[in-house]
Order: structure tokens, then sequence, then C-alpha cells
């Protein structure tokens, strides 16, 4: 807990209207770009004389079909990644209250919700849903205060992760409380908007006010309001350039296709902004300590190595879950926070705890003004582009490259643009390797490599099992005999990462240990033959550690076509969200 709040965050998205539109087209366009973060059901909330609510559960494009013609001038919607009761229609928000003139929309987790429903209960208000944030609403209704004051007086009362937004009946007017997850008003020309991701408000409004927790606000189509503890607050609005992409067939393709023109602008970034205090501050740390969630962990892995190697300081890494375990921080430690979204609840928490010792704390992200580039000592930027696609891809090898640059730079060896222009080329080879066969659907699916190559078979099975769902898993190419081998029969097929010279007669020796029980071997390789089954050749590269940017590529476009070829949508793959708020 940190400022009295519990972030158990829900990871979904909101989103506000009010002005001269259309409320329902704008809310129903924000909730697509938005549903990244939740698609499990989705709804929208329009007020005039009286609020009408339409729900769906699905996609964005079902509710889309259920909401006629309204020309409503307020509207809040939201999309949901479910955790208080099943997917279904009652439980989608946003809510009424008990009265039909107060209707909410929440993201996050009420952790006292059992108290506070058994105290309306008592009250005789029944409830329709099986959610916590049907709560919200009730207690806003019974308020008999203005609103501006009954959101306050309702916020201090609920525990946990409390963001909503609420409208009431014959108010042009949408009222905003964050307190967890993150939210930021736009502001427009007789208009104004509120969303939790400024993604949503790219294409409406680049003026944008970020709320710090605990702070509400009230916007109409002429006025934005401030407020927290009742007193006003001054809030300036920044500059923020987001464009949501277009739609296409498949995201995950397309940001894979994007790879190249992504590293240019991430090495162009990093090199901008890496300054002499970030330098002296990373080379004259005590430790070094990476950490993230998922993907970002993995990136996280290869920084660990890359900075020992280059210069010469020890690093560890720490998923940012267990990120309390982590001992001996110190005001000479140094933290880098890997988050593509910028909102990954249990990463910003893991900074927070870092910067209790008096350590340094860098963030390493892709969005601009999310919510941990306003806690860490100092941010960098992928400028990688949006990422829509839940796996990630694009910014996985612009972290990497990213941190290979940032190590680069401590040891005075800043890659030229020759050396990344040589990089750019040497993707676009790997890119056109396609690993897949038929056989793969069916098969047993193992990745395995050594040192530097085992984080880019870590990361190869966690997207093959984010988007096919089949169950795999990576291991240290020496560590089989040691219990995996085990595992392996003739219903196995095995991808196995080798580009360190030196490791390969080991490699091969575990090849050749795999084929003898059965198991077809696929190598991605820049040493040559190591007795796989089938080869496929990596173009040779000038950094060795380079190539965990060029084999990864292979084993994203593997789990990627082994996904459409299963029929199934890789884009959005079951359970999970784009942006993981959840702790």
């Amino acid at each position: 807990m940190y400022d009295g709040v519990a972030y158990t965050y829900d990871m979904c998205g909101i989103i506000g209207y009010v002005g001269f539109q259309s409320a329902e087209k704008i809310v129903l366009d924000g909730l697509k770009t938005l549903e990244y973060r939740g698609y499990d059901s989705a709804g929208i909330a329009v007020s005039g004389e009286r609020i009408k609510v339409f729900k769906a559960v699905g996609r964005v494009e079902l509710l889309e079909k259920k909401v006629p013609a309204l020309s409503a001038q307020v509207g809040i919607g939201h999309t949901r990644w479910a955790t208080h009761g099943k997917v279904c229609e009652k439980n989608a928000h946003p809510h009424l209250s008990f009265d039909g003139k107060i209707a909410v929309a929440h993201n996050g987790v009420i952790s006292n919700a059992e108290e506070l429903k058994a105290e309306l209960s008592a009250k005789g208000i029944a409830f329709s849903s099986d959610t916590d944030s049907e709560i919200i609403a009730h207690m806003l209704a019974l308020e008999t205060c203005d609103m501006t004051v009954a959101i306050e007086n309702v916020g201090k009362r609920l525990r946990g992760a409390t963001t909503f937004l609420a409208i009431k009946e014959g108010e042009s007017a949408i009222y905003i409380r964050r307190c967890g997850a993150s939210l930021a008003v736009g502001l427009g020309k007789g208009e104004n908007f509120v969303a939790s991701d400024t993604l949503a408000l790219g294409k409406y409004t680049q003026n944008i006010v970020v709320l710090s927790d605990g702070e509400c606000a009230k916007i109409t189509a002429d006025s934005a309001e401030f407020f927290k503890d009742g007193e006003k607050q001054i809030k300036k609005p920044i500059k923020v350039k987001r464009t949501a992409p277009k739609e296409c067939s498949c995201h995950m393709r397309s940001e894979i296709d994007e790879i190249p023109r992504a590293l240019v602008k991430t090495f162009r970034s990093i090199v901008k902004n890496v300054d002499e205090k970030l330098i002296n501050d990373l080379k004259n740390a005590e430790k070094i300590v990476f950490c993230g969630c998922g993907t970002a962990y993995h990136a996280g892995l290869y920084g660990k190595d890359v900075f020992e190697r280059l210069l010469g300081i020890p690093c560890v890494c720490e998923v940012a879950s267990e990120f309390s375990g982590v001992r001996f921080l110190t005001k000479n430690t140094v933290g880098i926070f890997i988050t593509q979204s910028g909102e990954t609840a249990d990463t910003v928490l893991a900074l927070k705890r870092c910067k209790e010792f008096g350590a340094k704390t860098v963030a390493l992200t892709n969005v601009e003004a999310s919510s941990i580039t306003f806690e860490a000592d100092k941010t960098l930027y992928l400028n990688a582009g949006a990422e829509v696609a839940v796996a990630a891809t694009k910014s996985y090898v612009c972290q990497l490259l990213a941190l290979f640059v940032i190590a680069k730079i401590c040891v005075g060896q800043t890659p030229s643009k020759s050396e990344i222009s040589a990089l750019v080329q040497d993707v676009r080879i790997a890119s056109a390797q396609s690993l897949y066969e038929e056989k793969i659907k069916k098969a047993n699916l193992f990745f395995i490599g050594k040192g530097l190559d085992f984080v880019t078979a870590r990361e190869g099975a966690l997207k093959f099992k984010e988007i096919t769902y089949k169950m795999t898993d990576a291991y240290q190419s020496g560590e089989l005999k040691h219990g995996t081998i085990a595992l392996i029969d003739s219903k196995s097929v095995i991808t196995v990462i080798a580009t360190n010279e030196q490791d390969k007669e080991r490699t091969a020796a575990s090849v050749s240990e795999l084929k003898s029980r059965g198991a077809y071997v696929i190598a991605l390789t820049s040493i040559g033959d190591v007795g796989a089954s089938k080869t496929f050749v990596l173009p040779d590269c000038k950094d060795e550690l380079l190539y965990p940017i060029l084999s990864v590529i292979p084993l994203q476009s593997l789990a990627l076509t082994t996904s459409l070829c299963m029929g199934l949508n890789p884009d959005k793959p079951r359970n999970l969200a784009k942006s993981v708020t959840v702790i």
C-alpha cells in the first residue's frame, strides 16, 4: 500500500465525452481503442432527460450494433476485464444507481466491497450485478449534496483502486475521481474528454491533464474543474501526441513488420536522452537492478547480462511482483524499470519501493505521460509507436536495443548510424525466416538455448503460450539431462537458438540427445550446423550482443503463424489484456 492506496487495479478501459458531437459515437470509438485493456464485455451510458444504458458481452463491435443514433451530448463507456462476477451482460459496466439517476464506470477493485455492500443491503438497496463497482453508483445516489462533493465523500469511503466516472440524470457533466488506475482529461473547444489512456484521445486533442491519485474533476462542454479534498487544483495541460494505429486484419503482424523502423526511432530517442547524469549514476552504481513483468522481465534479463559484460557492475533482474524480496537496496543502487505501457501496477510499485531506499530510478517505457513517468527520477522513451496487439513484439526488440545502446554509451562506444542501419538490414533478413510447420500445431513444443539464447528461448515460449494457448516452456540446453529430457518423445518439437560459437559443441550434444529420443529439432543459428532436423541461418551480426534482437523475431512469427493456423485471434488472446494493471 502506498499513499493509502492498495494498488489492486482492474485491467479495464473507461472513457467519457461531453460536447457538441454525438457522445455515443465518440465513446464507442474510444472503447475500440481501449479494447486492449479488456474485451470480456463493454457498455455505454448516455445522459439526457434520462440515462440510457447499453451493454454487450464480447467485443465493442457487438455493443456498437446495439446502440442507436441518439445524438447525446454526454456519455461514458467501459470495456471490461472481469475480476468480480462472471462475464455476462448484467456485470458489464456502466452500472446504474437504485433510482436510475446515476451511472458509473469503474476501473479498479474495491477492497472493502463486502462491508459496503452489507451496509447498502441493510438500507434495502438491491444489487443487479455481481460486481463491486455497482456499490459506487448506489452510494452516490444516497448523497444529498452537490455531485462534486459527493464523489469525494464516496471516494474517501472506498478502499483499493477506485478510479471512476459518473454521470447524473439531467446534468451535462461528467464527474471524475482517480484513485489507483490511470486517468487523463483531454481538453477541447466546446468539448472535453476523459479516458484511461491518452491513446483514446489522440485523434481529438493533444491537450492533456493527467490526474494524480485522490484528484477529482468535473468536465462540461465548456469547462474543466479540478479539485482535491474540497480545494481547487490548478492543473496545467501538457502536449501529448499519440495516435491510435489504423484498423487492420492483424495488428501483431503489422507490428512485427514495423520493427525495422521502430528500432531506428528507439536508437534516436535513447541517444538523444541519455545524459551525463544518467551515465555517471550508472557507472558509479554499486549495483544495478532490472525489473519488469512478462516480456519486459525478459528484456531485463538481457539488460543484466549486457550491463555486467560492458560496465563490469553487479546486476540483478527481478520479476516486479517479487520485488519486495530484493535485498541490499541503497542510495548507490540504480533501478531500471521496464514497462511498455508505463502503467504496469507491479512495476510502478517496485519502483516506489526502490525509491524508499534512496536508490535512483530509471523508467524505460513506450508511453509518454504514463504513470511510471511521474514516479521515476529519469524516463527514457522507446518511441516505438503504439503497440495494440496484446503479445509484445516490436516493443520487446526496442527494449533490447535501448538497453544495449545505454550500456554502450556508458562505456564510450555509442553505436554509429551505420551500425544501426546494418542491424536494421539484418533484422529484415531474419524476419523473412519462417519456422512454421504443420506438425507444430499438435506437437509438444520446447524452446532451448544457452546464455542470452536462453533469454530468447524464454521469450519465444511466452509468445507461443500467449497466443496459441498451448503448453510449452523454455530450458537451458545444458540442463535437459537433469530432468526435462523425461518429457521428450516422438511428439516433441524443439526449437534451439544457438548464436554463441563457444557453445556450439555443447548445443550439438544436446540436439543429438533430443533426436535420439525421437524429437524433431529446429535450429535457429548463426554458428553453423548443430545437427538439427532443420536449420535456419541468421545473418552474421557485428556484435554478438545484438543476436537476441535478430533471433527473437522468427519466434514471434512462429507463434503468430501457429495462432492463425489454429483459427485464433492473436491480437486479443483469451484471459489477457495489454496493459496489466492488476496485482
